[in-house]
């Protein structure tokens, strides 16, 4: 006898997806859409069916039904309901109760608000005009809502990933795989039913592309380990060769606890580069939207490695005194120790063994001890104790970067208008003082803003050789009350300043960021008024007298 077919989903999912199975027929079927406490009903399906994939939408000035159904959408109401399944994951997760997370994470990616999430992410990011091989993006509501309905999981295959390459800083590129936006927007869908699973076993000192966290949270944790005068004087920085390129598939489906089916399909969809297809045997697609969080899970566990590697216990490690911490941003990380030789015998061995059983090794030549009183890099910074005084300034490479890239923009518009070359140096300039806001960096910003006067100075003197310092200076740089020297705009009337004004890195003040605590899951209900609390703050604490929350 034939098994009747559960229907899959809460109430609301199951109205949403009743009729997701019968594109033939047309008005006889209405779709319904949960809406505030209102429900809508609309006829879906007229005449011919377009693909889920086509960006090209129905002329004759009125829209189409599916462009209707995606702009009547409850955006808080769908939230909430992925938000709820998400924390009952997470529960499962806390429990140890793996058969129900698996079924909580079947129900969220067959679910119709984690559909609808998820295409509303990978359609509103930065790289939703950047089309997969195919070629296509969705671009219209209607696009998008009929690339929802193509999210099944019953015969999904994978497309090759489209390879691209972006710049080093080293001069060197980086390989891209960027799929097509089908695959995207399923990756998107499975990240919602994962990601809480990495966050609840998440190590606690692990800051890179988890929600809610940031470089300021490592930063802060790395001045919190090594400020003291009794603090750790020895740091190991660790560098892993080709991490994302490098995971043995194998472990990544035997560990990662999601859909097997699906994740080898990822993983094994391979890459076009100029025209040939090319096998992946390892790693995961860098550029891939869950990519970051199987990766974040595969390095889970090197804190509790290099712990176990010094002390069986907490209580023993400070009775032998040797200060281990360790603080790792996705593939970046450093530990800490009283002792290089700890290090050098027993940490350092240890994290081998950890990277290898996962296909990874560390770069020889980029892993390295170092003394404090030396200093390191880390994420564009550089850490390094001044006789007992820790300090943390922009690390020389990200100066050097800062200043290429505006040298570079200054040259490639050496004919543009002033106000055009304003508008390109202003959001570089503004991104990176303010990236570097929350450590002692005021004498480097006054120093950038020095800088780049003079290439300024320089770029004007060029395009006037026949007039005047004075001339130049009136004309470019104009005076506003007491302040001198601003490379800006001017108006009608003399003296006045109007239009865009150059950013100077020296106006953003210097604030101390509070680190999350270690603990902090975003998908526990206990800590839901810790990050409502944070977030307020955050907001707040651009405000006249206003002062950061801890």
């Amino acid at each position: 006898m034939r098994k009747k077919r559960r229907p899959l989903g809460n109430l609301a999912d199951r109205d949403c997806v009743a009729r997701q199975h019968h594109p033939t027929r047309k008005r006889a079927d209405f779709r319904m859409v949960i809406h505030g406490e209102r429900i809508l009903k609309k006829p879906l399906y007229e005449g011919k069916q377009m693909t889920a994939n086509d960006t090209n939408v129905p002329g004759g000035g009125a829209s189409s039904p599916a462009a209707e159904m995606w702009d009547q959408v409850d955006w808080s109401h769908i939230e909430a309901e992925v938000k709820r399944l998400q924390m009952r994951i997470a529960k499962g997760v806390r429990e140890g109760r793996w058969g129900k997370v698996k079924v909580l994470q079947r129900l969220l990616t067959r679910s119709h608000s984690g559909k609808m999430l998820a295409v509303k992410r990978v359609t509103e990011n930065r790289g939703k005009r950047t089309p997969g091989v195919d070629g296509r993006i969705w671009k219209s509501p209607a696009a998008r809502w009929k690339g929802m309905l193509s999210l099944r999981h019953r015969g999904y295959r994978a497309m090759p990933l489209r390879r691209i390459y972006i710049p080093k800083s080293n001069g060197k590129r980086r390989p891209l795989g960027i799929p097509c936006m089908r695959d995207r927007a399923m990756q998107a869908l499975w990240k919602l039913a994962l990601e809480p699973v990495a966050e609840t076993l998440a190590d606690l000192n692990s800051y890179g592309f988890r929600p809610e966290r940031s470089t300021a949270d490592a930063i802060e944790q790395c001045f919190n380990a090594l400020s003291l005068r009794s603090s750790a004087e020895w740091i190991l920085e660790g560098d892993i060769r080709g991490c994302f390129d490098s995971f043995s598939h194998s472990w990544v489906l035997e560990h990662i606890p999601m859909d097997r089916t699906v994740l080898r399909k990822w993983l094994e969809a391979g890459y076009i580069d100029e025209g040939s297809l090319f096998e992946t045997r390892a790693g995961t697609p860098q550029g891939g939207i869950i990519s970051p969080v199987i990766a974040n899970m595969a390095l889970d566990g090197l804190e509790a490695a290099i712990y176990a590697s010094v002390g069986l216990s907490a209580g023993a490690r400070r009775r032998l005194k040797l200060k281990v911490h360790v603080i790792r941003y996705a593939d970046d990380f450093v530990a800490t120790c009283a002792s290089k030789e700890v290090l050098e015998t027993k940490v350092l061995p240890a994290i081998r063994r950890f990277m290898a059983a996962r296909g990874l090794e560390l770069s020889e030549e980029k892993t390295r001890i170092t003394h404090i009183s030396e200093g390191f890099d880390f994420l564009g910074q550089n850490v390094r104790k001044y006789g007992s005084k820790l300090l943390i300034k922009p690390a020389n490479k990200s100066i050097k970067s800062l200043l290429s890239k505006v040298r570079e923009i200054i040259k490639d518009n050496a004919s543009a208008t002033q106000e055009m070359l304003i508008r390109q140096l202003n959001p570089v300039i503004r991104g990176w003082a303010m990236y570097h806001r929350h450590i002692v960096a005021k004498a480097v910003f006054t120093s950038i803003d020095h800088h780049i006067w003079r290439l300024l100075w320089n770029w004007a003197m060029r395009r006037h050789p026949n007039k005047g310092a004075r001339w130049v200076k009136d004309r470019y740089f104009p005076t506003d009350g007491s302040r001198q020297w601003n490379f800006a705009t001017m108006s009608a009337a003399r003296g006045k300043i109007f239009g865009l004004r150059l950013f100077s890195a020296s106006t953003v003040a210097i604030t101390r960021h509070i680190k999350i605590r270690a603990s902090a899951n975003p998908f526990d209900p206990e800590w839901h008024d810790y990050f409502a609390r944070r977030r307020t703050s955050k907001r707040s604490a651009g405000l006249p007298g206003a002062s950061p929350w801890c």
